[in-house]
């Protein structure tokens, strides 16, 4: 039993180092990804992988939910090299973080 609950915590923190949090305010990444648990067991999807318009917004959608963001505070559109899915956030669950929260 102790040996399970040591290898569940190491992949609790391997799991947690997939998607760092969101930084503040405005930001955009072509590396987002997604942790979820996938039918019981915990998994990832990356953003920019087999991607589609329509499934980059829908995964950028998804770390903005994850990150306890709206929708809305997201966005998601193909990159000029038409492979790579671009992830816009605006964060703004860390008053305090950001240069304008400091003046």
């Amino acid at each position: 039993m102790r040996s399970l609950l040591v290898l569940l915590a190491l992949a609790t923190v391997a799991y947690a180092q997939f998607a760092p949090r969101l930084p503040c305010g405005f930001s955009c990444s072509r590396r987002t990804v997604v942790n979820a648990v996938i039918d019981g067991a915990p998994g990832t999807a990356t953003c920019s992988e087999n991607t589609t318009p329509e499934r980059c917004l829908g995964c950028c959608q998804s770390r903005a939910l994850q990150e306890g963001l709206d929708i809305d505070s997201s966005s998601g559109f193909i990159s000029n090299d038409r492979r790579t899915c671009v992830c816009c956030f605006n964060n703004k669950n860390c008053r305090g973080n950001t240069f304008f929260d400091l003046q």
